[in-house]
């Protein structure tokens, strides 16, 4: 049962099932704030990086490196924020 170990292991690591249950609840939840405010964002972001966090904006510019900055001078986790690009054509991307 060696991967049953690693999961417990990993599960453990990332703080418990309760800790992982509220990150991808708030995930969830801010993936939703940035659908609903999309059409918004694209008006006043275009061709602008947007983060968003714990179900606000948390932050946008011209680059995803100065996006970046942004979240972590805010203390904000960039592998936790909903982060976009705002463009009518939409790409996927692998940050």
């Amino acid at each position: 049962m060696p991967a049953t170990i690693d999961v417990e292991k990993a599960v453990e690591a990332a703080g418990g099932e309760q800790e992982i249950e509220f990150k991808l609840r708030r995930f969830t939840n801010d993936v939703r704030c940035l659908q609903s405010i999309r059409q918004d964002l694209l008006r006043q972001y275009k061709e602008h990086w947007v983060a968003v966090y714990e179900g606000s904006l948390a932050a946008h510019a011209r680059t995803i490196e100065e996006l970046r900055q942004q979240l972590s001078k805010k203390g904000i986790p960039v592998n936790q924020a909903v982060i976009d690009f705002m463009a009518r054509e939409r790409k996927a991307m692998l940050l």
